[in-house]
């Protein structure tokens, strides 16, 4: 069996979250005998690989292409033209992004099956940005594609939105995302922190999560501290800079940059919880990430996250400020044995849920029944 994959960024480009998912499935799908091809951008990995040759690797035979406009990568393009008659499946990863596009049209050139994963981008509050610029990728692939195509949701929130959107008779199958485990640390955790990594962006909804604290007796009279991890250079960055000084929160809340590699799964270990509050998420690898290093997870009900309640493993809760600061109370005031109990239950649920190792043939078995179903054109 022979995999595809065009996508505009891939490890050990960190630009977004599908350029380490399709990594670690590449990896493993690679060691399960598996033949990948990866065609991407060396956008974000300019001095860590070499550009526009192709390449053997763990995950498959690759190729970085530098590109004037990474929104029409020439060079790119027209290896996925070359590889594309050799393969069995080509797997998007995005919907809105011009080659994956045009890679779906020369898919169905030659009659290849295609699985697309939208990564979040059907959701209500995601579709809102750039509304002028979807609107006519979304017509033009449920008018031409979507009966051609299998997506890929990773909830049952993002199965409803791709029925929505291009009908209930769409083929979709309901696969989370799964990831190389990072080594379990078993910090130490001499620091009282509650933490918040990612993107710093109003999705996020981190301003709720600020505007919790003076509401959390329990953190506001405690030595706990929030470290917010990412690239916080932005508009919204300094909108919650501001809001930190207006509500007088300077000593219990650290602004760290942007964290990776190492440093990131120290941060991780040595939080007491994690914490989502996005008005959505599609999924949320950080959840596993966290989970990983045995720290809980408090998310919020924007997430598909419902699994941490189910298995004690954090908290799924309402966005809301009052209810916000209420969790945070419950969670900080665990006693010391039902707090060991979570960390327990967070390692357990990820190693064995969403560790590709484990799972990656959930997709060889999907992939497989996706090559039975096709059926020859006239």
């Amino acid at each position: 069996m022979k995999i595809l994959y065009p996508i505009g960024t891939l490890y050990p480009s960190q630009e977004g979250g599908p350029s380490n998912t399709v990594y670690w499935m590449a990896k493993a799908l690679t060691d399960a005998g598996v033949k990948v091809t990866i065609s991407t951008t060396n956008l974000g990995a300019e001095t860590k690989v070499t550009a526009n040759s192709w390449m053997e690797t763990p995950y498959g035979r690759a190729i970085y292409h530098t590109a004037r406009f990474h929104l029409l990568p020439v060079k790119m393009l027209h290896s996925v033209w070359e590889a594309m008659p050799e393969c069995d499946i080509v797997h998007l990863n995005s919907l809105f992004y011009p080659p994956s596009l045009l890679s779906a049209l020369i898919a169905r050139w030659h009659q290849i099956p295609i699985v697309w994963s939208p990564r979040g981008e059907l959701d209500e509050k995601a579709l809102v940005y750039s509304t002028w610029k979807k609107k006519p990728f979304l017509w033009f692939i449920r008018r031409f594609l979507a009966q051609h195509s299998t997506f890929h949701s990773t909830s049952p929130e993002e199965t409803e939105r791709i029925y929505t959107i291009f009908g209930q008779n769409t083929r979709v199958v309901e696969i989370p995302n799964y990831m190389e485990l990072p080594p379990f640390l078993n910090l130490d955790q001499e620091e009282l922190y509650l933490l918040y990594l990612g993107r710093i962006h109003p999705k996020k909804a981190i301003e709720n999560l600020l505007s919790a604290l003076p509401l959390s007796k329990q953190f506001m009279q405690s030595e706990y501290r929030l470290k917010i991890a990412g690239d916080d250079r932005n508009a919204y960055g300094e909108q919650l800079k501001h809001q930190v000084f207006k509500l007088g929160l300077q000593e219990k809340v650290k602004f760290t940059g942007l964290v990776e590699g190492a440093e990131k799964q120290r941060l991780f270990a040595g939080a007491r919880f994690f914490i989502l509050p996005s008005h959505t998420e599609n999924f949320g690898n950080v959840v596993i990430e966290s989970l990983a290093q045995g720290t809980p997870v408090i998310a919020s009900k924007g997430t598909p996250w419902a699994i941490l309640e189910q298995n004690r493993a954090g908290f799924w809760t309402d966005n809301a400020p009052k209810v916000l600061a209420q969790t945070i109370d419950a969670a900080i005031t665990l006693p010391p044995d039902r707090a060991l109990e979570y960390r327990k239950n967070a390692l357990d649920l990820v190693q064995r849920r969403f560790d590709i190792r484990k799972n990656v043939w959930v997709w060889i078995k999907t992939y497989r029944a996706i090559l039975q179903q096709k059926q020859p054109e006239n």
